[in-house]
């Protein structure tokens, strides 16, 4: 069975609407969203209407669950925060109810488990994959959850990668297509959609093949200008305040390999 895997939407319309064409083509047999649909950009209905009309299997995101007022933006940075609060005012109440009632974590056919942020200290949607500690912590629940998986795939750092774990020793695999092996444990990251933060602005997804255990990492162009200027119309999102999270989401990754913490 193939399963497409997304994440970190953003309310990015045109992102959304590119990879699902992608995905189509691909013809999977299941679409999932590791969280955070909304947040940052202007299109939060329109790309939520897709993701409910297509049955996309989805679990919740920090913005999912601020968005439906479930909690409060406090530790946000300021243009999130103010995100969310705009999307707060324009959610429909269909919408508002759809976010509000994902859950935190799915386990997937048994074949794998799914989260938006961590595992550790339980399956949560927004402590960061920031340190090798984390990491570390990531793996050990993974072999504690039931029913028994080796395999969480996250979102959250918008940035795709992959981390193994076999005979106690973790791993980065740098490359784009990936067997894995019945004898290790796999944290894996597909990316985001709507906002990248590895300085390559192309959508983000994977396909992951659970028979042959094939895991393969996708990007796609799409019209990103449009985008902005929904975003600017809506005062939502400045470029410099971007650039600056996206030299964030780097310093998460870097973090983990050289064993530093990273900053909220």
């Amino acid at each position: 069975m193939r399963f497409a895997i997304i994440s970190d939407i953003h309310a990015n319309w045109e992102a959304l609407t590119a990879v699902l064409e992608e995905i189509d083509n691909a013809k999977v047999d299941q679409t999932i969203c590791l969280g955070d649909l909304v947040g940052y950009y202007a299109n939060p209905n329109e790309c939520l209407q897709i993701i409910r009309e297509r049955n996309i299997t989805c679990i919740a995101g920090n913005h999912d669950r601020a968005a439906a007022g479930l909690t409060e933006p406090t530790w946000f940075w300021p243009a999130a925060k103010e995100a969310i609060y705009w999307t707060r005012k324009h959610l429909t109440e269909d919408n508002r109810k759809f976010l509000e009632q994902l859950p935190i974590t799915r386990c997937v056919q048994n074949r794998f488990r799914v989260v938006h942020a961590s595992l550790s200290p339980e399956p949560n949607e927004d402590t960061y994959v920031s340190s090798m500690e984390v990491l570390r912590d990531c793996f050990e629940k993974l072999k504690e959850l039931s029913p028994p998986v080796n395999i969480c795939l996250f979102g959250h750092t918008h940035h795709g990668v992959a981390y193994e774990s076999k005979a106690g020793v973790i791993s980065v695999l740098k490359e784009a297509k990936l067997r894995l092996c019945q004898d290790a444990l796999y944290m894996i990251n597909p990316g985001s959609v709507g906002q990248p933060r590895d300085h390559d602005p192309r959508a983000a997804f994977l396909i992951f093949d659970a028979d042959d255990q094939i895991v393969e990492f996708h990007r796609v162009l799409y019209d990103e200008s449009s985008c902005r200027r929904k975003a600017a119309a809506e005062g939502l999102l400045c470029e410099t305040s971007l650039f600056s999270r996206c030299q964030k989401g780097l310093e998460v990754c870097k973090n983990v390999l050289t064993g530093r913490r990273g900053k909220r």
